[in-house]
């Protein structure tokens, strides 16, 4: 039996320092056929030198084609424009800044052949600056997950809180197309695509640890929280609309309510009140009350910037994403 296509569409965006060592994690991948589709969306580094450069060496490697943008495109948009150029039954979104190892690809199409229309997930090295080597699920010595992994239906899991590491997602290319790709009136696009999947398809879960990722203080999901100026705040709140819309049981509700309130919490302090008020009107209209509730929206009304406090102990630390 023929082993199926899989296709890596890497975006790049200012990752000239990193953008060779991701490339060089497709080409090494121990996993066969696949085809790379590289994007630069208007870099303003040397990243495209550094793509053409290793285009040059590697096309004879692995079937790889190139868009190289004068400007940058929403991403969501750059994504869905290049998913329609793919052919591969199963599709990864690498960013140029993280690193697959060598058999992420191959255990990825193994779980998923055996699991059809699921889409795939995995543990992640988590590589900081000035930190050790983590990884996303916390392992013990024989690099198990210390706590299971939740898999198959996890739509109100990832409702409440994060439950997973978007660069370790594989999606089969046909469910993405069918979904419609990234949602493109949002600035950023995992969050949204992991809800609406979950909602009518199984995640699979492998605890083996596929892939790298950096994370920098410059990345564009570092900004989440950025002080009175969040680019991604309103997205995530039109997703939260979404998920009213989407939601079928008292449960899926409080896990809806969590979601809410954590990002009312982050909004304040971050003093992007115009967001915060979205977060606790939403949150009214599905019934939330309580002290915590009415302290917020008297925080939201007098408008209480924070922000400075914030910024300096948490406001850049991409982690919070991860708090429930």
């Amino acid at each position: 039996m023929t082993s199926p296509l899989l296709s890596i569409i890497c975006t790049c965006y200012n990752h000239g320092k990193y953008i060779q060592e991701a490339l060089n994690s497709v080409a090494e991948q121990n996993y066969h056929p696949m085809e790379l589709l590289i994007i630069d969306n208007g870099s303003r580094d040397d990243a495209v030198k550094q793509i053409e450069d290793w285009v040059q060496s590697n096309q004879r490697r692995i079937n790889v084609k190139t868009i190289l943008r004068p400007y940058a495109l929403n991403y969501c948009r750059s994504f869905n424009l290049g998913l329609a150029m793919i052919k591969g039954k199963y599709v990864i979104d690498l960013s140029g800044d993280d690193v697959l190892l060598p058999e992420h690809v191959a255990t990825a199409v193994q779980t998923l052949e055996n699991h059809p229309e699921s889409v795939y997930f995995s543990n992640a090295y988590l590589e900081e600056a000035y930190r050790p080597l983590s990884t996303f699920y916390p392992v013990n010595d024989g690099a198990k997950p210390l706590t299971e992994v939740a898999s198959g239906n996890i739509y109100e899991k990832v409702v409440q809180r994060t439950h997973l590491c978007a660069p370790t997602l594989v999606f089969p290319t046909q469910l993405m197309v069918k979904e419609g790709g990234y949602d493109e009136r949002l600035s950023y696009e995992d969050f949204d695509i992991i809800v609406r999947l979950s909602r009518k398809y199984n995640f699979v879960f492998n605890e083996h640890i596929g892939v790298k990722k950096r994370i920098l203080k410059s990345s564009f999901s570092a900004q989440q929280y950025r002080a009175r100026n969040s680019i991604m705040l309103p997205s995530t709140l039109k997703v939260c609309y979404k998920i009213r819309e989407m939601n079928r049981t008292e449960e899926e509700n409080k896990a809806l309510t969590n979601r809410l309130m954590f990002g009312a919490k982050h909004a304040l302090a971050s003093a992007n009140f115009h967001a915060a008020t979205g977060f606790l009107d939403l949150a009214e209209e599905i019934g939330v009350s309580g002290i915590r509730f009415r302290l917020f929206r008297l925080w939201e009304r007098i408008q209480l910037d924070l922000s400075f406090l914030y910024r300096h102990c948490v406001g850049l630390n991409w982690r919070l994403r991860l708090l429930p």
